[in-house]
């Protein structure tokens, strides 16, 4: 009875399974998927103004959005002519790490402490964060602090990520969510926006992203 009961199952997930492609299932869900995370340019930076004015971004970095299933909010960059990856992150805080950690000397244990919680692959973890460089930039009406950084792979030897990490501060766009979480955390609904980009061994160029944040209008 049991291995029946089975059996029916599994044919009824096949008709199903086979019903959802044959009928435009995949192409619908595609559409809205591709709708959501690449709509037009000009809509996205519309509807993205939590992340800084956009507006002076030039074409040749391409602008996209992930789905938010973890609660945190996700842009994605493409500098084309050099097919590098920049990557927002409204981190629902300014606590986990903040503009004034880049000053007080506490960059380099927030960020280690932060991608362990969010970049690191568990096969792949980090260690030996080292900052090579920082500075500040100017993003329209406020200077965003920025540090290069070198690290290793735990388990690779000689394997070095290089990367430039950003923090600055934005107030989050008036939404039901958003009152609530200001009424919870007792906030005006301030929160840091960490913008990352990474590359393996060597290669790695921080001008697109300086060139990036000083075109966000802040």
């Amino acid at each position: 009875m049991g291995c029946l009961k089975k059996l029916t199952k599994m044919v009824l997930f096949c008709i199903i399974l086979f019903c959802f492609f044959a009928y435009g299932g995949y192409s619908f869900v595609k559409n809205k998927y591709d709708n959501y995370t690449k709509p037009e340019r000009s809509v996205l930076i519309s509807e993205e103004k939590d992340f800084g004015n956009l507006e002076n971004v030039s074409a040749d970095y391409v602008l996209t959005r992930s789905l938010n299933f973890f609660g945190y909010r996700k842009l994605n960059v493409l500098y084309v002519p050099k097919n590098q990856k920049i990557t927002i992150f409204d981190l629902n805080s300014s606590d986990v790490i903040s503009e004034k950690d880049f000053s007080n000397g506490m960059i380099e244990e927030k960020f280690e402490k932060l991608s362990d919680k969010f970049f690191n692959s568990p096969s792949l973890p980090l260690n030996n964060i080292v900052i090579t460089e920082q500075g500040k930039i100017f993003a329209g009406t406020k200077n965003v602090p920025y540090a290069n950084f070198e690290a290793d792979f735990k388990y690779i030897p000689f394997l070095k990520l290089n990367g430039t990490i950003a923090v600055y501060t934005t107030q989050n766009e008036e939404n039901f969510v958003n009152k609530v979480k200001e009424q919870i955390q007792n906030s005006d609904n301030s929160t840091s926006k960490l913008l990352l980009s990474t590359k393996i061994q060597n290669g790695y160029d921080s001008l697109p992203v300086k060139k990036f944040i000083s075109s966000i209008r802040l």
